[in-house]
């Protein structure tokens, strides 16, 4: 057993080894979602289709980073896409069931700052490795499940997803996300708009935590032709004290 300083959360989840530095909070944003058109898909002739959503866009720079969000109370959110031209600089964008605010913070594995007072975690070289005034990346928890079982594509009875619920003893925000997501079709295609979204989002108040699809610009059908993969979802709570 390493006898080294180490730390873990009430669930036993590892997150200080005593040498490897964590992932510390660098960079926070504060945006407000606009209702904007955006492209969702294009057909077989590269002819793009829209949607319009409440979207939210961040663009950052970092060494490999992590990041994490929240929004208003009981809002769902969920992310759209990210992407990056040069592992760099990176832009995120959302969508979020109303209008709202979007929290969004940025985390890296560089150095932590050296506040000179409080707990702080060496190497057996003396480098800083934690720094209890510097927030970092803490994970609480870990959710993923699927609405249509195995992968692979299907024509079937569509799913029916359930909005589900944990509650935290602590604020929280959400990370690695990665969404259930499926366009039912168009509105209006004479707009080129393919827009009937149902995808999966998460609403965080507090400690509270529930998550399940929101459906966007239309109803769904009874079947559905997809590939299964489409209905898995998964998401990491982080803990967020001191940091909302």
């Amino acid at each position: 057993m390493d006898g080294r300083f180490q730390a873990f959360t009430e669930g036993g989840l590892f997150q200080i080894d005593g040498s490897t530095p964590n992932y510390q909070l660098v960079q926070s944003m504060v945006a407000i979602s606009q209702l904007i058109r955006i492209e969702t898909v294009r057909n077989d002739k590269n002819i793009p289709y829209e949607g319009q959503f409440w979207v939210c866009s961040f663009t950052f720079s970092a060494e490999v980073p992590l990041y994490a969000f929240s929004t208003d109370p009981g809002v769902g959110i969920s992310i759209w896409d990210s992407y990056s031209n040069d592992g760099r600089t990176y832009t995120v964008r959302f969508i979020t069931e109303t209008q709202a605010t979007v929290r969004f913070f940025v985390f890296s594995n560089v150095s932590p700052v050296d506040h000179g007072f409080g707990l702080q975690v060496f190497n057996e070289r003396s480098q800083l490795i934690a720094d209890a005034l510097t927030p970092f990346y803490r994970v609480l928890d870990v959710v993923q499940d699927v609405y249509m079982n195995g992968t692979g594509w299907t024509v079937e009875g569509a799913p029916s997803p359930q909005w589900q619920q944990r509650l935290y003893d602590r604020p929280v925000l959400i990370s690695g996300m990665w969404p259930a997501h499926f366009i039912w079709g168009s509105s209006n295609s004479n707009q080129r708009l393919w827009d009937i979204l149902e995808i999966s989002a998460v609403r965080v108040s507090g400690g509270n935590v529930s998550w399940g699809t929101l459906l966007y610009n239309g109803g769904r059908h009874p079947n559905v032709a997809t590939f299964r993969e489409c209905w898995h979802y998964r998401f990491m709570v982080l803990d967020g004290t001191g940091i909302i």
